[in-house]
């Protein structure tokens, strides 16, 4: 029989005793489940959590004080980092527009770094993605005046609303209300009375353009330093370095601006071995149900082990078979359990951006996790079975 009809054969055997191979689906997915979850503590490049493992933020203490110029030359990067341990620097601007409207800028591929946007507060929509696309603060309230300024009108901006903004009507600048989030108390604080709408870069930059404000118009609100994060370097903890190390590199700041921000090296290095201590015992009993499944397998189809063996297969060959049962087993617990928390990102999105970690590093890492815990217990059980006779598995009951 050739590799490729055994290799079927193996997979219709797996499910020929259905209430065994049901359990141990279940049991596999709950095992990958956690996996899964613990493995993406290490891996918050895209989420929420990139400031906490990632970010050094640094706020201005008073508004409209200090302006992008002053703060590049304070700060001494210009938008996108360079220096060691640094691989993003995201200045978060802002004007003043009318009376009471603040337009910001927001980075899309970083859309956590802003920490007065967290995504947790997000009330309706999503967050912006392209150009001509804003986010706006929960209340806002746009003010319209005729032309002889008797009468003004009073616009509530919904998600789908699309309107011009500009110094006169000809504006060709028109944006689409994408999303309402409702600004932390503290950060609206600093704001009394005024309305934000938050846009990305190029539509920022692009409003700029059309306004044509002076440079010292265009304020700071906060800037967030990014340390280098790839899956690896989270893993290793050599984030958290580099994390400290800007936080030091700018302790010395200028009274206006507010001590860096970031969770300390210590405190992540705590939580970080916690994971790994919890990871352990996850990828321990993963070993553990795959050392017992192959032992049932092997216990349940001993004959079927003798037969094959007499019948002229090489150990790799049985080996093979009982592989392919612990394998069918493991892969389709491991894709319900990553279904399973694809789906629960989907539900607690509320449609303001889903993470696809079915996509993602943490999906590879995790799945490489799972099968490699199975591979020892197969090993361990189906040697000892190898090592008996045919004739000698015959003569048992």
């Amino acid at each position: 029989m050739g590799f490729y009809r055994l290799f079927t054969k193996s997979i219709v055997f797996s499910t020929r005793s259905r209430r065994r191979f049901f359990t141990f689906v279940i049991v596999f997915s709950i095992l990958s489940g956690a996996t899964i979850l613990l493995l993406s503590s290490f891996d918050n490049s895209s989420r929420e959590g990139m400031l906490d493992h990632r970010g050094v933020v640094i706020r201005i203490n008073t508004v409209n004080t200090i302006d992008l110029v002053s703060a590049q030359n304070t700060i001494r990067i210009d938008d996108g980092g360079s220096d060691d341990g640094i691989s993003t620097v995201i200045y978060y601007k802002y004007i003043e527009f009318g009376t009471n409207i603040l337009v910001f800028s927001m980075r899309t591929d970083y859309p956590w770094a802003f920490a007065a946007i967290n995504p947790t507060n997000l009330i309706a929509g999503r967050f912006p993605v392209s150009s001509k696309e804003v986010l706006v603060s929960n209340g806002t309230i746009l003010q319209l005046d005729d032309s002889q300024g008797n009468t003004r009108i009073y616009i509530k901006p919904v998600v789908g609303m699309t309107f011009k903004i500009g110094e006169s009507e000809e504006s060709s600048f028109e944006i689409k209300v994408v999303g309402v989030v409702k600004i932390p108390t503290t950060e609206a604080s600093q704001f009394p009375g005024k309305h934000w709408l938050i846009m990305p870069e190029k539509s920022f930059d692009a409003l700029l353009e059309d306004l044509n404000p002076p440079s010292n118009n265009i304020y700071i609100h906060s800037i967030t330093f990014v340390a280098p994060g790839d899956f690896f370097s989270l893993f290793s903890g050599r984030t958290y370095t580099y994390v400290n190390q800007i936080a030091k590199e700018y302790t010395g700041l200028p009274a206006d601006y507010e001590y860096p921000i970031y969770k300390d090296k210590s405190i992540k290095d705590g939580e970080r071995n916690m994971l790994f201590l919890s990871l352990f015992f996850g990828l321990f009993g993963t070993f553990m149900v795959s050392t017992l499944y192959s032992y049932l397998i092997t216990r349940f189809r001993r004959r079927e082990v003798a037969v094959l063996k007499a019948m002229g297969y090489s150990k790799w060959d049985v080996r093979t078979v009982v592989l392919t049962e612990i394998l069918v087993v493991a892969v389709t617990g491991f894709i319900i359990g990553l279904l399973a928390i694809q789906f629960s990102i989907v539900l607690g999105s509320s449609g303001s951006y889903i993470f696809w970690i079915i996509f993602s590093s943490t999906a590879i890492m995790s799945f490489l996790a799972v099968v490699i815990s199975c591979v020892p217990g197969f090993i361990l059980i189906t040697t000892r079975t190898l090592a008996v006779r045919p004739i000698e598995l015959f003569r048992q009951k």
